[in-house]
Formats: C-alpha cells, structure tokens, sequence
C-alpha cells in the first residue's frame, strides 16, 4: 500500500463448540481494507485468522467483523488507532440472538464505539476490553465469548466461542426459550431442540465415564 505508518489488526476466531458453525463472515471498516479475508466457515474444533490494515495515514484501522451462527449472531468491534498516545487500542465483542449482525454492520459499528466511550445505551448483550483488561467475557443463550488483545501497531484479537455449561447453559436455554415464545420461531425452536439433546447426550456420557471403575 506504500504506508509509511501502518496500523494492523489481526483476528484469530476458535471455536471450541462441538455443534456450532460460525459462518458468512462480513465486514465494516470506518477506516481500513483487509489484507487477508476470514475463511467462509469456522467448523467446531477449529480456527480461523484474518488481516486488516489502515488505507490511509490520519487514519487507524477501525471496523467490525460479525460472524453468523444458526441461533446467533457475533460482532467483533476493533481499533487500532494511529496515534496511541491520544487514544488507545480498543475491542468489543456483541452477541444478538436476533441475529442483527446479518443486516446493518455500520449500524453497529456506531453503536459499538459509542459505547466504548462511555454511552449506556447498550441494545444487545456486548462488552469492551478497556485499555487495563486483559480478558474479557460474553455470554447470551447457549454460548459464551472470550476474548483477549495484544496491543500494538499490530494488534492481535483473539475470541474464542464455547458452549456454555451445567448452570449457565441452563440460564441460556431460560432466556433462549423466552426469545423463542415471543418470536414463535419454528426454526429456532429446532435449534433448541437439537441443543438440548446434545447437552443430555454429553451428560450420559459423562455420568457413564465417571461410573467406570
């Protein structure tokens, strides 16, 4: 690109589910272009890594990635700015089990920096790795986000999604099935359905192994 001064972000999504299959990634930049796109899929028990970098010099690399789930959507919210003496690396992470991400990531991008400022008005489950944190942790329905960032002019993201368990699985399910009622959703009934029986499958098996002397 010829930038003397570049920014980069770089994103490695694992997905540590056994049943869940984040796909048709999209992308928002306010400032920036991608290097290298994110895989079309990211399978259970796999990962992905994308690029990005600045297309300009007053300008960082700022943008949203969004993954697409069967019951869910996942937005990713970086910037790497250029001046990191006035403002710092900044990420977040938004979870809708409406799904909102398929539609306006601009929308979002707006709402997550404003919110990344200090702004309350949150729309759906979401959080900010402030400049002093290390880790951060989502959960909405049957899944559960973590992410960290390493900060720099390359700023590594790293999210890793999970199936949440035992007691929080179950307050997933609760408001899952809250959502389901109000929206009479057929499809995402079976999406229920199939979730509930694989948490009951990988119960048995683990009460069988723990029988075995």
């Amino acid at each position: 690109m010829g930038l003397s001064t570049s920014r980069l972000v770089e994103i490695q999504v694992i997905n540590k589910t056994q049943n869940i299959i984040l796909k048709e990634p999209r992308t928002y930049f306010y400032s920036g272009c991608s290097l290298s796109d994110p895989q079309p899929s990211v399978l259970p028990g796999s990962s992905s890594s994308c690029r990005f970098t600045n297309s300009s010099r007053l300008w960082g690399c700022n943008g949203v990635l969004a993954y697409e789930a069967e019951f869910f959507t996942l937005a990713i919210y970086f910037s790497n700015p250029m001046d990191h003496n006035l403002f710092p690396v900044v990420m977040g992470l938004e979870l809708s089990l409406d799904r909102v991400h398929r539609m306006d990531l601009e929308t979002a991008y707006h709402r997550l920096v404003r919110i990344s400022q200090g702004s309350s008005d949150t729309v759906f489950p979401c959080v900010i790795l402030k400049e002093n944190q290390e880790k951060v942790h989502l959960s909405d329905g049957p899944v559960k986000v973590t992410a960290t960032v390493a900060r720099g002019r390359r700023a590594v993201i790293t999210v890793a999604v999970e199936e949440r368990e035992n007691s929080g699985s179950e307050a997933g399910i609760d408001s899952f099935m809250l959502r389901v009622a109000e929206q009479r959703d057929l499809r995402t009934y079976w999406t229920l359905i199939r979730i509930l029986r694989t948490t009951l499958r990988q119960k048995i098996m683990q009460r069988a192994r723990q029988a075995v002397p």
